[in-house]
């Protein structure tokens, strides 16, 4: 009944580790060189290796332990990670639900049948369909993904379009930030007293200020504005006892721009531009602390959203609704310069509602045995967009003259835009196709026997997003303790 809130909890934890990559990496890059936060996640990535070789002995003592508890020897209780299609197969083979409650004379009720009010009866060759879910088979190839419905297929593509509005812009946040409201442009109008000497630092033995257009007085460069680099420098490693520190052996530029300005190395940073690098280093870790907001809002919201989700359903609508926040925050990060921060507040809280929304809405759209290829499918076609979307970005990028602001932003907001348009059609078809994304956990919708002969029998009602009975296979009747302490 809970499966969204259980979700929202999941990636409230994963985004906070997104929240600690975000502030870490750039100080960790800055203070340590970039080595050291490739080292960082790399150690990282080995501790959730570790740990889910930890989930693969916890399931094995789970088993064993409620084997233990129950008095079963052996061969009944399959891994916690048993197939859902096993159950169906095992219903078709002995015309009665897996886990279903036994009677003194040894015998299995079916007790999702044994509804009170139910006057149908179930016959050889029937196949049950409820409109919260197609009807179960009794197996599954990889080719059934042709039968899913228009409805698994309207969420696959919001999932496409929607996640590429998310996490690529995630990827490029920084630079975005960084030229926006945090590192923009220098004034157009200013030059250097010395256009092809270093600004700051041990190369620079005097001063080399930043002067107006008419040259007689200082220009003004903002707070967010980077300061104003050389136009050319010319400096090999005979001209300092400091060279050995370099990355290089020579630095000739005729036409120096801020793509070859590597903060990272001491030439740059302590030697030629030290004005520019620090200014840049420290708007480099406020673009992290930014960019945690989305990140935060949705450690701290997920749950509760997704406890929202699971009591008033309108999943569809929800999704339509955070689509079109995602089109207003786009929209005001291309068009304006304000503060990013209530940009990124509603990016998050866009962010925490879709994923809420989405992922407990699959199994919604597909026949129980097809829930982890359903889940297959949308992960992978996710996964192409993530891997197409970011190229696009960089396209548009190198075809704007290096600059994300505004083309990259409406790029986004094609996106948004696409997940809107997606989620009303959406909404329209799940009006038509009986509401199963519209109802709340819990709530019943028609259970429909299909007995073969055209004619539809409605026999009782369906919890959508519950457990029916008899669905929980071999694990019916395990009392909940027995779940949360595998360990002990």
């Amino acid at each position: 009944k809970e499966v969204a809130f259980a979700m929202g909890v999941g990636l409230a934890v994963s985004r906070s580790g997104s929240i600690l990559n975000n502030v870490w990496s750039p100080k960790i890059a800055n203070d340590a060189r970039i080595e050291a936060a490739f080292w960082l996640g790399a150690s990282l990535t080995g501790i959730s290796l570790f740990l889910a070789g930890m989930i693969i002995v916890i399931d094995r003592r789970a088993v064993k332990k409620i084997r233990k508890r129950r008095g079963r020897s052996g061969g009944g209780l399959e891994s916690l990670s048993m197939a859902l299609l096993e159950d169906a197969e095992r219903e078709q083979v002995s015309g009665q639900p897996a886990g279903g409650d036994t009677t003194e004379n040894g015998d299995k009720k079916n007790s999702r049948h044994q509804r009170s009010g139910d006057n149908a009866t179930r016959t050889e060759g029937t196949t049950a369909e409820t409109s919260c879910g197609a009807a179960a088979e009794s197996e599954v190839h990889i080719t059934d993904v042709m039968k899913f419905g228009p409805l698994f297929w309207l969420l696959t593509i919001s999932c496409f379009v929607i996640y590429g509005c998310v996490l690529p812009f995630n990827n490029v946040a920084s630079g975005i930030l960084l030229e926006r409201n945090l590192f923009a442009s220098p004034p157009e109008n200013c030059h250097l007293q010395h256009s092809d000497e270093c600004t700051l630092g041990y190369l620079q033995e005097g001063t080399n200020p930043s002067l107006d257009s008419t040259g007689d007085g200082i220009c003004h460069v903002a707070p967010s504005q980077a300061p104003l680099l050389p136009s050319s420098v010319n400096f090999t490693t005979s001209d300092s006892d400091k060279s050995n520190t370099w990355e290089e052996t020579s630095y000739v530029y005729s036409n120096l721009g801020p793509h070859n300005v590597d903060c990272g190395d001491p030439f740059w940073l302590e030697g030629c531009t030290e004005d520019y690098c620090t200014k840049q280093n420290d708007a480099t870790e406020h673009a992290g602390k930014i960019m945690s907001i989305p990140y935060f809002i949705s450690a701290l919201f997920s749950p509760l959203l997704g406890h929202i989700v699971d009591k008033i359903g309108k999943r569809a609508q929800l999704a339509t609704l955070a689509s079109s926040i995602l089109l207003a925050v786009h929209l005001t990060m291309a068009l304006s310069d304000s503060s990013p921060i209530a940009p990124m507040v509603g990016q998050g809280i866009a962010y925490s509602l879709y994923a809420s929304v989405l992922w407990p809405s699959v199994p919604l759209t597909v026949a129980k045995q097809f829930t982890g290829t359903a889940f297959g499918v949308i992960t992978s076609i996710q996964n192409i967009g993530l891997a197409i979307f970011p190229l696009i970005v960089a396209a548009v990028y190198n075809a704007s003259g290096g600059k994300y602001i505004p083309n990259v932003e409406f790029f986004f907001v094609s996106c948004a835009v696409a997940g809107v348009v997606v989620g009303i059609i959406m909404i329209r078809l799940d009006k038509r196709t009986g509401g199963k994304l519209y109802v709340a956990s819990g709530e019943g919708c028609d259970e429909v026997v299909l007995n073969g002969n055209g004619g539809d029998v409605i026999v009782g009602r369906n919890p959508v997003g519950s457990v029916r009975d008899g669905d929980a296979g071999l694990f019916d009747g395990v009392e909940d303790e027995m779940y949360f302490s595998p360990l002990i």
